[in-house]
């Protein structure tokens, strides 16, 4: 049987990446929470978890899972949010795209943040790729995005604002070297990258075209937290921006070097639909504040893998 709850544990353990620390952090006893995941398990008719001597990991259908379950989360809460304001005075609506990267970053902090400084705004976050959130914009699904190298449109504003270097990304114990890399040391390692509309992937077979070569892609996924379970599983090297692997990295799971060799970044624009009117324009002053504090969330979050534009 699928329930919340039982999603909200799978969650946790993929987190943990093990059983019995999700457990304690979820105050429950260890052998329920194996019983929910067995039977989570029987409910798919699938494994969702690789059980190894370390812990755990999720499978291909895992991650899915996970990912799915992410959005289920996010629709809950604004569902929870949109029934107690139905008989309230709606207030500003500002529908804001971040990457999977962006969101990894700041994700919750900024939402914290952002609804304690600007309570008469209800925001709220839309998760995908670059290239996705710019089709939303275009389709009117989203109001504005934080998106990476994004090309000129008509109808669109995109404003630069920040560099992000990115990083090779591999399993800590598959590390042969913690200073910034090369791109020749790129690629040596089969990597796992986005489809062809992927930034970093353009990025890597620009970088490669240019000295001949072709980067050894052994998997070609846009989902952040598939590319990261296979860096986990050592199946493969990825190149990554810090968000992607933030929790990763502060857990000793991984090594993350800066491609400086050439310098390998990513430019993280500010992208709104085109204000035609006086209403619209001040529909872009009103909100603007809240983008610019995200823009500056990221940069603090970088650190000097960041300069703005």
């Amino acid at each position: 049987m699928i329930t919340l709850k039982r999603l909200e544990y799978f969650a946790k353990v993929v987190e943990t990446r093990n059983i019995t620390r999700a457990a304690e952090q979820l105050h429950i006893a260890q052998p329920a929470l194996g019983t929910h995941m067995r039977e989570l398990e029987a409910t798919f008719g699938v494994p969702l978890l690789s059980r190894h001597s370390r812990g755990v990991d999720p499978t291909p259908a895992g991650s899915l899972l996970l990912e799915r379950s992410r959005q289920i989360f996010e629709l809950v809460a604004r569902t929870q949010d949109d029934v107690r304001r139905a008989d309230q005075a709606a207030p500003v609506r500002f529908n804001l795209g971040l990457t999977s990267s962006i969101m990894l970053l700041i994700g919750s902090d900024l939402l914290l943040t952002l609804k304690r400084r600007y309570p008469h705004i209800d925001l709220q976050l839309y998760e995908n790729p670059s290239f996705l959130l710019v089709d939303a914009l275009e389709r009117k699904d989203i109001d504005a995005a934080l998106a990476y190298s994004v090309a000129p449109r008509p109808g669109l504003s995109t404003t630069p604002v920040l560099k992000e270097r990115l990083l090779l990304t591999v399993r800590a114990d598959l590390a042969t070297s913690t200073g910034p890399a090369t791109m020749d040391e790129v690629l040596g390692h089969e990597l796992v990258l986005g489809n062809e509309r992927d930034v970093a992937r353009r990025l890597v077979e620009a970088s490669a075209f240019g000295k001949g070569a072709q980067p050894r892609i052994q998997c070609e996924t846009h989902s952040i937290t598939s590319q990261r379970d296979l860096v986990l599983r050592g199946a493969a090297a990825a190149v990554m921006p810090l968000g992607a692997i933030v929790r990763e990295l502060e857990r000793g799971e991984v090594v993350a070097r800066p491609i400086t060799d050439p310098d390998m970044h990513i430019t993280l624009f500010i992208v709104r639909r085109r204000a035609p009117d006086e209403a619209s324009r001040r529909y872009v002053d009103e909100t603007g504040p809240i983008v610019q504090a995200c823009v500056d969330m990221i940069a603090a979050r970088l650190g000097e893998l960041g300069s703005p534009v």
